[in-house]
């Protein structure tokens, strides 16, 4: 008997406004072709790229896709702050145009920054934004969840006004842009941002109602955990939690917080030194500011550890909206693309004349060795963002996809070769921040 095709269509929002690079390749390879049969039906999803104007000027249309899917870092973080200035016209109406897409029926899926540029930022009892990111990443929402999302403290290292004497309330973005690469048992070198979590799942949802375990390791790379309203007009469920015991301050996991020294010396002179390396490596210009700002020195190590406050905070929601069309809406603060690791700890790199954000502050040691072909940690979460899509896409709860790991095909080994281990070179380290 034939079984009826259902093609899931999903956009995957692919602009990098600020030159700060993402991992959005990693959706495609993981999702694009990929099928499953359940009773009389098969499933396939198929992925496109969509850009800002793509979205200004009405392409994302339910006729068109079934599904938004923001990914975090360059693209989901760099649209919460440049979506932050709400003021300007293409801003208002880039907006517009993703509430009418999910009003009329299409769903969201946000990872990570992706959360952030969709929800309020909710910094704590009794608090508000205080500083410009945090203001911007607040008036980005698109007031269209019920859930926040939060950091008590959100501040880019170096702009911060008063970070040589409060260095720790940078917050969460110290997690992102400050490793050196990482290094296992072994002597293996791999790009190792962040820190894979072991989140307390729960099963009263889609998503891990057959799951097997009480938690699940994934990926976390300087997300925002999640705040819920104290009463909800729609359908709406927590799947994981932050664990108990906060990361942050774990001894093998914690990071001490890092202030910039430099001053307007310091910048000028990484300006010459980013114009000589992108010389040498024949880099486009126009993203030479934001080398400017990983290379800027000096920078000292303070006493003070980065606390983010997420202790038993919701990591994982998903909701509907509350009208005829019920679409859909997934909110992940985690990396469920990314590869994960065991055991190790986070050391701090020693402080000199020659340490930047490009270098890194802090650095992973003593994991765990790999498996063979990277297939027990990098494809070890696949099957999560192909249950967000196929949920989002409206498949029903009992025909979700499996449990499994993914392939490693000819695209995840290029993939793994240029994105995962470090070739010993600062271009390749700087394209994997």
């Amino acid at each position: 008997m034939n079984k009826k095709l259902k093609i899931i269509k999903i956009a995957i929002l692919a602009s990098e406004s600020l030159g700060w690079g993402s991992g959005k390749h990693y959706f495609p390879m993981i999702l694009n072709g990929y099928s499953w049969e359940s009773r009389n039906k098969k499933y396939t999803f198929v992925t496109d790229y969509i850009y800002d104007n793509d979205i200004i000027k009405g392409k994302l249309s339910i006729s068109n896709y079934d599904i938004l899917l923001v990914p975090g870092g360059g693209v989901g973080d760099s649209e919460a702050i440049s979506k932050g200035f709400t003021f300007s016209f293409k801003v208002k109406r880039w907006k517009k145009n993703i509430q009418n897409f999910i009003k009329d029926g299409g769903s969201y899926i946000g990872i990570c920054g992706g959360v952030a540029l969709f929800t309020r930022l909710d910094t704590g009892k009794n608090s508000k934004p205080k500083s410009f990111l945090e203001k911007l990443y607040d008036k980005s929402s698109l007031d269209i969840s019920v859930v926040k999302h939060f950091y008590n403290h959100l501040a880019f290292p170096l702009l911060y006004t008063f970070q040589y004497n409060h260095p720790e309330k940078i917050g969460a973005a110290s997690y992102v842009f400050s490793f050196s690469p990482g290094e296992t048992k072994d002597g293996v070198l791999f790009h190792s941002g962040g820190v894979p979590v072991d989140f307390k799942i729960l099963k009263d949802n889609p998503i891990f109602f057959d799951y097997y375990n009480d938690t699940l390791r994934i990926r976390w790379w300087g997300g925002p955990a999640i705040t819920l309203p104290d009463k909800s007009d729609r359908f709406l469920k927590v799947c994981a939690n932050y664990p108990d015991k906060d990361f942050s301050k774990d001894e093998k996991t914690r990071i001490f917080a890092w202030s910039y020294c430099g001053g307007l010396h310091g910048l000028v002179k990484s300006f010459f030194e980013s114009l000589v390396f992108f010389k040498k490596e024949k880099l486009n210009l126009k993203d030479i500011f934001i080398y400017i700002y990983f290379f800027a020195k000096s920078w000292k190590k303070s006493d003070k550890i980065i606390d983010l406050d997420f202790s038993g905070k919701p990591s994982i929601t998903v909701e509907e909206y509350p009208n005829k069309n019920k679409a859909r809406i997934v909110l992940c603060t985690s990396h469920p693309e990314y590869m994960i690791w065991w055991d190790g700890y986070i050391t701090e790199v020693k402080e000199n004349k020659e340490v930047c954000i490009g270098t890194g502050f802090h650095k992973w040691k003593n994991i765990n060795p790999f498996s063979i072909d990277l297939i027990d940690e990098f494809t070890y979460n696949w099957w999560v963002l192909r249950r967000f899509a196929a949920w989002a896409g409206k498949v029903p709860d009992k025909e979700m996809p499996s449990i499994e790991k993914g392939e490693i095909n000819k695209i995840a080994k290029k993939i793994i070769k240029e994105n995962i281990y470090w070739d010993k070179t600062l271009l390749n380290q700087m394209k994997n921040i």
